[in-house]
């Protein structure tokens, strides 16, 4: 799921992929920081894709 947030954001603010890969990142450790633990882990496993249970298009 990364990738597809890399590349969306890469595409959509017209910026490099490493670019958009650090903002992911940033906007990933803000949620993370301010979510309750439970939530937080969720965020980072999703945005890593350790879960499953999320469909890929």
């Amino acid at each position: 799921m990364k990738h597809q947030l890399v590349k969306l954001v890469c595409e959509q603010a017209g910026i490099t992929e490493g670019q958009a890969d650090e903002a992911v990142e940033a906007v990933v450790g803000y949620f993370r920081t301010r979510l309750p633990a439970e939530l937080a882990e969720e965020l980072h496993n999703l945005a890593q894709g350790h879960n499953s249970d999320v469909n890929e298009e």
